[in-house]
């Protein structure tokens, strides 16, 4: 009698014991599964942006202006992407728990060298020492949650940037006729369109005109 009861009582405190240790892996392990999934989400997205990795948006743009053609460039997250004809840029949000990037800031900060994003302003560059294109991020806390903004723009770059008749190229993105200048779709289209030369400020500007298409 007394075993029976014995054993009874084990069963018990081992089921108790099992549902308390599923309980503490639930409550502890399922939140830092999560962070390591945003973690390698908000890294992934990163390279999209990261100048250094031929593959990136920035990169892709700039092969496109360089050789024609067209390509479709995808990214593994969701958000918004935005195109902005007057500023020469293309930008892409999206939301995470995990970020490298300082929430506590007012400003962007620059992935570019040398680039200040701080100044609201885009500075020339000089051909054959900087991008065409630069790229700044912007970190923002809402809730439980951190809006992360990538930003790229395309400045002018000039052979000589202080000769008064000098040469100079940019990229201009340009909406297609038939998308959109905001889009929720995880894929864009980039195209070349076609080469316009101007005068600027006493200077010859070469526009190598890019198509983007959002749908």
């Amino acid at each position: 009698m007394h075993k029976a009861q014995s054993d009874i009582i084990s069963a018990v405190l081992i089921v108790a014991i099992a549902l308390a240790l599923v309980s503490s892996a639930y409550t502890w392990g399922i939140p830092l599964i999560q962070k390591r999934q945003d973690t390698a989400l908000a890294e992934r997205v990163d390279s999209n942006f990261n100048q250094e990795n031929i593959n990136s948006l920035p990169n892709t743009i700039e092969a496109m202006a360089n050789n024609k053609g067209e390509k479709s460039f995808y990214i593994d997250a969701n958000g918004l992407w935005m195109l902005n004809e007057t500023g020469n840029y293309i930008q892409f949000n999206f939301a995470t728990k995990a970020s490298k990037f300082a929430t506590d800031t007012s400003y962007p900060i620059s992935l570019t060298p040398g680039v200040d994003c701080a100044s609201g302003s885009i500075p020339n560059g000089t051909l054959g020492l900087d991008k065409a294109s630069m790229v700044c991020v912007k970190a923002t806390r809402i809730g439980d949650e951190i809006d992360v903004s990538y930003r790229v723009f395309f400045r002018e770059l000039y052979e000589d940037p202080f000769a008064t008749n000098a040469k100079g190229y940019q990229i201009v993105l340009k909406k297609d006729s038939s998308g959109l200048l905001s889009s929720t779709e995880k894929t864009i289209k980039i195209s070349f369109i076609t080469t316009v030369t101007e005068p600027k400020n006493g200077k010859t500007l070469i526009k190598k005109e890019i198509q983007i298409l959002l749908i």
